[in-house]
């Protein structure tokens, strides 16, 4: 269950105008460290890993990783409201550097 004040990506970013993807602001992050891929083992194929993205670092300034209910031993990243704006900025000025 989500705690008050939290958000995914896409909701965060679509409410702050930010012109950016899911897909591509998480590349971003990665790039910028407050991301990083985890793995953990397929519940329906044998022997085969699933990625998925968790905050680290940094990035846990600006939201958490929670357990999805869905994937046990998976977890999701939710974005702090209150903070978005600031990681919105760091996203934004991230993207404008590489197209410069």
């Amino acid at each position: 269950m989500k705690k008050a004040g939290l958000a995914a990506l896409t909701v965060l970013l679509k409410e702050n105008n930010v012109e950016l993807s899911a897909v591509r602001a998480n590349k971003i992050m990665l790039q910028l460290g407050l991301m990083e891929e985890a793995e953990r083992p397929s519940a329906t194929k044998e022997g085969v890993m699933k990625k998925y993205k968790v905050l680290v670092g940094e990035g846990l300034n600006f939201g958490i990783n929670q357990e999805n209910p869905q994937s046990p031993g998976q977890t999701s990243p939710y974005y702090q409201r209150e903070t978005f704006p600031q990681l919105a900025a760091l996203l934004v000025a991230a993207k404008d550097s590489k197209e410069a």
